[in-house]
């Protein structure tokens, strides 16, 4: 297998939590989603593939997924009402890693949490965070769209289809809503 091919997870098989998934490349695509389901170092979801092909549409050949919160759970309103501030640090840092080091290619961020944020303070809290660090940064920062409720659009299957025709008709844009 490439060192481009490999699906990298962290950390690997902790079905508790996941901070990265993804695979490196020479121009990278990083997505901040809500929180982490299923998806592993063995096997995609729906929504990782999604944000694989979104990426190669994009003239990324590298993606990462990170989370707003890192524990694992397939139903965000699952998420507890009170989040685990040791797991909030760690999943800070990596996000800031994947920005910070060169041995990563970030030239995108896509924001894709969807609605769900607004269940939990903390999970808002955080995307303000990671999106003022983005913003020292002078990186760009894109979304598949807003919601009626004015967050950008998740990449499940069912959104994709539903709300934004499918994800060969995908167009990222500049996400001006923070």
């Amino acid at each position: 297998m490439s060192y481009y091919k490999k699906i990298i997870c962290r950390p690997i098989n902790d079905n508790n939590k996941r901070f990265l998934l993804g695979k490196n490349g020479t121009v990278e695509m990083m997505a901040i989603g809500l929180n982490p389901s299923k998806a592993n170092e063995g096997k995609l979801d729906p929504t990782s593939r999604n944000i694989e092909k979104i990426a190669n549409n994009n003239g990324c050949n590298g993606w990462w997924l990170v989370n707003l919160y890192p524990l694992r759970t397939a139903n965000p309103k699952k998420l507890p009402i009170k989040p685990d501030l040791k797991l909030i640090d760690q999943n800070l840092n990596v996000i800031l890693e994947l920005i910070q080091n060169p041995k990563f290619k970030i030239n995108k961020i896509l924001c894709c949490w969807g609605n769900h944020v607004d269940d939990h303070l903390y999970l808002k809290l955080q995307a303000s965070k990671i999106l003022e660090f983005i913003k020292e940064k002078n990186l760009i920062i894109y979304c598949l769209g807003i919601t009626k409720s004015g967050n950008p659009f998740h990449p499940s299957p069912m959104s994709v289809n539903s709300f934004l025709g499918g994800i060969n008709q995908l167009q990222i844009s500049e996400y001006q809503h923070y």
